[in-house]
C-alpha cells in the first residue's frame, strides 16, 4: 500500500514527516531517512491497530461486514 508522505524541515533542526492518508500520524528525525523510517513504523502500528479493530468487529455477531468502493478525490 502506497501513502502520501509530506517531509519537511524541521524549524530546530532534522525533519518532520507526516502521512495525508493517516491524520495525527507523524513523526521527525535527524534526516530525511530516519523521519521516513520512524514514520513507516508509526503507519506500521496504525495498521496494526486497525487489523485488530477489525477482527474484534468481525468476532460480533450483531456485525455486518460490507465493502464499498470509494472514487479517488484527484
Amino acid at each position: 500500500m502506497q501513502y502520501t508522505i509530506v517531509l519537511e524541515p524541521d524549524d530546530c533542526g532534522g525533519f518532520t514527516a507526516r502521512c495525508v492518508e493517516l491524520p495525527g500520524t507523524f513523526c521527525q528525525g535527524a534526516n530525511k531517512g530516519e523521519a521516513l523510517d520512524r514514520l513507516r513504523e508509526a503507519i506500521g502500528q496504525v495498521q496494526q491497530a486497525q487489523q485488530a479493530d477489525l477482527h474484534r468487529t468481525i468476532q460480533s455477531l450483531t456485525s455486518e461486514i460490507i465493502r464499498i468502493e470509494v472514487a479517488d478525490a484527484a
